[in-house]
């Protein structure tokens, strides 16, 4: 009979058997629908924008006043120069979006499960980082349209000229910073494993390290600060080229970024969920 004759062979996986979400594009769409399935997404983007806003419309109105009421020493600002400068605190909001893609796995212990469906500790990585990065670009650019439109309503007559060609870089030199800043915070977030601990190491790495050298007063300090991620990139958003070349402001920035996102990823690597 038939049934005496065959034989039975063990069966093989194919590629079409490997679980879609350890290829990289089922990682990247795992990491899309869980990105915009939280209401925290939505809210730390909308607070982006808007403390960009607020922070630019104050300060502006700040430089305005004292310009009108012919203070000697007011100060001067382009409208570019003010939607750069408020980053300095609107960035808060792309580190805590970053924060919770990577370190909120851990602290609800969903990473076990991310890991399982995502074997390969690299490719999980690098999915985060190719969904956060071009949103936190998009968002960027929209904080820096909005600062500089405010900035410049705002400003009026008191605003220092600026040309196009400012505004531009501006506007997309604050999507390009958001981008590398938020991988650079779920590299961190990688290392450290704890929402709480990622947040206070990158307000300070981002925020409050460079305010000190730069009050320091100490030559050495001073100069060492343009070389931190923060300074590095507001030297890129500006432009100016005082302390180096504008574009090695952004390489700065992104040795910083792939620095961390490798230490996160041997993390990985040596230590289980």
């Amino acid at each position: 009979m038939m049934a005496d004759t065959m034989q039975l062979r063990p069966r093989t996986p194919g590629r079409a058997g490997a679980p879609r979400g350890g290829r990289f594009k089922g990682a990247v769409a795992s990491e899309w629908t869980k990105l915009w399935s939280l209401r925290s997404t939505w809210l730390t983007l909308v607070a982006a924008v808007a403390m960009q806003a607020v922070y630019v419309f104050f300060t502006s109105a700040s430089i305005a006043s004292q310009n009108e009421s012919g203070r000697a020493d007011a100060m001067q600002s382009s409208a570019p120069e003010s939607a750069v400068d408020a980053v300095f605190v609107s960035q808060l909001a792309v580190i805590t979006l970053a924060v919770l893609v990577i370190a909120s796995e851990y602290a609800t212990g969903s990473i076990r499960s991310t890991l399982q469906w995502v074997p390969v500790r690299s490719r999980m990585l690098l999915a985060k980082c190719v969904v956060v990065g071009p949103v936190l670009l998009v968002t960027g650019v929209v904080m820096g349209a909005v600062g500089v439109a405010v900035a410049d309503v705002v400003l009026g007559e008191y605003g220092t000229e600026y040309g196009t060609g400012n505004a531009v870089r501006a506007i997309v030199g604050i999507g390009l910073v958001m981008a590398l800043c938020g991988m650079l915070t779920i590299g961190l977030g990688a290392v450290l494993r704890s929402v709480a601990s990622t947040m206070a190491v990158a307000f300070v790495l981002l925020l409050i390290v460079p305010m000190i050298l730069q009050m320091s007063k100490v030559p050495a300090l001073e100069k060492a600060v343009d070389y931190l991620p923060s300074m590095a990139g507001q030297r890129f958003m500006l432009g100016d080229g005082e302390h180096y070349p504008d574009w090695m402001g952004l390489g700065i920035l992104a040795v910083w970024t792939a620095a961390l996102l490798t230490a996160g990823y041997l993390v990985l690597r040596e230590r289980d969920a």
